[in-house]
């Protein structure tokens, strides 16, 4: 019975558009979008010292070094803040960052000593707390843009530096207490000396190593977007299988298979069966294609295939117990068809990783495929292996007994009646 339904699928345009097709074309454009998006020089951040002096571009360049900005952020110096404001108006920058000459000095870093009560206890202060002449602006078109974020970041890792040369000094001078087993050694030439330890731990980058990664990259993102356009397919794929059931009732079908010599629980069991192999032979055949044409990874292949069966199953479940529940052909269609993009648009199908909002990221993981993006993200955007989708597969495990269960037992009162 599930090979006999299998045939007659695959022999189905609309099956094959919406199982094979469709997925493969939807996944490639919206990877490579947003893949060579990415490599284009995508943010454009504009920065300028005022009055600068060499601890203060020392302290900038430091920051910039650690910071460690892909391909696609690029940093442009200026000569004054009217040239930053010119550069935003003009759109040839998106953001600009105001770093004041004094931040450099051997002042601020007095004025930051006596900002924190205790050095050893306290080695962080806000920069809302300063004056600003000490303090570092960020202005751009936008208060929420992704531009003006970056230039946040940025800002922030310069401003760390501030702040690590304090630890440098206090780590150093703390040392030195320990070693002559006194506490009391605060002079003014040991003050003199803290200072210029900050200076110095504040312009010397950290040792740090870079690894090399193809995080948002084309070949990622299309590793990403594959799984996910996958995920709608399979709602809407599956939906279209119930839907042939609920057309088999109505055109007379299922009850020539009650007088045949057949059981209904075979035919019950068989026609999901058909359902189940198409959609997942369909995804893992999106897995392949997209490794050969593009070199895409979906990550782990371990805990892909793994995600793969447990999404499949999940979302075909919910997919047939949801549209077997229509009375007609016209109704299973626009349950399966209206149902699936809704899920799409609150899991967060069409979106790339980690760019909805809070509120959406929380709507996203009522639904089965939110969860299935989780750990496909985690897979091809994050390198993690298996452990890091068992949360996930179980809550997708979870979904698929329920609705498996209970579309079983709904297929089975349509196939009898």
């Amino acid at each position: 019975m599930t090979w006999l339904d299998f045939k007659r699928r695959i022999r189905d345009k609309s099956a094959i558009i919406t199982s094979f097709i469709a997925p493969f074309v939807l996944a490639s454009i919206l990877g490579l979008a947003f893949g060579n998006a990415q490599t284009a020089g995508l943010v454009r951040v504009g920065i300028v010292i005022t009055n600068p002096n060499a601890t203060s571009i020392s302290i900038v360049n430091s920051g910039l070094a650690e910071a460690a900005l892909p391909a696609y952020i690029t940093v442009k110096r200026f000569n004054s803040v009217s040239q930053i404001n010119s550069g935003i108006s003009n759109h040839t920058i998106d953001a600009g960052i105001i770093v004041p000459g004094d931040l450099g000095s051997k002042s601020s870093f007095t004025n930051l000593l006596k900002n924190i009560k205790n050095l050893y206890s306290t080695l962080f202060v806000q920069s809302s707390k300063l004056p600003d002449k000490y303090s570092i602006a960020v202005i751009s078109s936008g208060s929420s843009s992704i531009p003006n974020q970056v230039a946040k970041g940025i800002a922030a890792t310069i401003d760390s530096r501030i702040y690590t040369g304090l630890l440098v000094a206090a780590t150093t001078e703390a040392t030195s207490v320990n070693q002559t087993k006194s506490a009391t050694t605060t002079t003014a030439n040991s003050s003199n000396d803290f200072l210029s330890l900050s200076v110095q731990g504040a312009v010397t980058p950290l040792p740090f190593t870079l690894k090399s990664s193809d995080f948002g990259s084309g070949k990622n993102i299309i590793g990403y977007f594959a799984p996910s356009m996958a995920i709608v397919f399979l709602f809407i794929g599956a939906g279209m299988g119930a839907r042939g059931i609920v057309a088999e009732r109505s055109s007379g079908t299922l009850t020539r298979l009650a007088a045949a010599p057949v059981k209904s629980g075979a035919v019950v069991v068989g026609k999901i069966l058909s359902i189940l192999v198409l959609s997942l032979v369909s995804v893992f055949l999106l897995w392949g294609e997209t490794a050969v044409i593009f070199g895409a990874s979906w990550g782990n292949p371990l805990g892909v295939a793994l995600l793969i069966v447990a999404t499949t199953l999940a979302m075909c479940g919910l997919s047939i117990f949801l549209t077997s529940l229509a009375k007609t052909e016209q109704q299973a269609f626009s349950a399966s068809a209206i149902v699936g993009f809704a899920l799409a648009l609150l899991g967060g199908n069409f979106f790339p990783p980690g760019s909805l909002p809070p509120w959406m990221q929380t709507i996203s993981l009522m639904t089965p495929n939110g969860w299935a993006l989780v750990g496909f993200g985690r897979l091809s955007q994050e390198g993690l292996g298996l452990s890091g989708v068992l949360g996930p597969i179980e809550v997708l495990g979870t979904i698929a007994l329920i609705f498996g269960i209970a579309s079983l037992l709904r297929i089975g009162r349509v196939v009898e009646l």
